[in-house]
């Protein structure tokens, strides 16, 4: 999986500790209320397009370029679904790093380009029914699926 290089340079200073990364999700809706997935190469689960926001880029700019790269599709994010953080937001990945993600979730329209695999990322894409989606889904991004698709407010955990 290739990672930025603004994480790969923090990675060299602190090893596999946990970092705090700012990211961006992307829910794709089409005209059939059906949201795109991708089945993600890290661990073959099922999950939102997106990822990490670069030191200067602005969020929206991020799920835009993060869509792009894992889908082909250009997108325009069109509301915010809400942002994310806490336990259910820290992943360790097989080779041992661990982060604790901060997501801002946007709902997005697509506006042109064509479906596509990266191989590597992206293993496959596919549209689902937001009402019936897969068994093998980030449980986080389940929860954003049904906020997005039913919430007209975007979503804060607030105790």
């Amino acid at each position: 999986m290739p990672i930025s290089e603004y994480v790969r340079r923090m990675r060299e200073k602190v090893g596999q500790e946990l970092l705090l990364l700012p990211s961006a999700a992307a829910v794709i809706v089409n005209e059939a209320h059906e949201v795109l997935l991708q089945r993600r190469g890290d661990n073959g689960l099922w999950g939102l397009p997106g990822g990490a926001i670069e030191p200067g880029e602005e969020p929206a700019e991020a799920v835009i370029r993060e869509v792009y790269e894992e889908t082909g599709l250009h997108v325009v994010p069109v509301s915010i679904v809400g942002i994310y953080g806490g336990q259910a937001n820290m992943s360790e990945y097989p080779n041992g790093d661990r982060a604790a993600y901060i997501s801002i979730t946007f709902k997005c329209r697509v506006t042109g380009g064509d479906l596509r695999l990266d191989g590597d990322e992206t293993l496959e894409l596919r549209y689902f029914d937001w009402r019936s989606l897969p068994d093998n889904i980030l449980d986080r991004h389940r929860i954003r699926i049904e906020h997005a698709m039913t919430r007209s407010e975007p979503f804060f955990n607030l105790p």
